[in-house]
């Protein structure tokens, strides 16, 4: 199995949430969720996804 770098393209990040659309992933980032612009590169840390995603998470009753 490939390993992920840290660092993902907006299509990895969408693949690792499992995201179709990419409607979803710029409300996240809208939501909060940063990105590194180095260049013309975006990247999203893997580690941040999974820091803003259980900062979101909520438990139903």
């Amino acid at each position: 199995m490939k390993k992920q770098p840290e660092y993902l393209s907006y299509k990895d990040a969408m693949d690792f949430l499992g995201l179709k659309t990419h409607n979803t992933l710029y409300r996240y980032i809208d939501a909060g969720l940063p990105v590194y612009i180095v260049g013309k590169s975006k990247r999203i840390k893997k580690s941040d996804i999974i820091e803003f995603m259980e900062a979101h998470k909520q438990v139903s009753k």
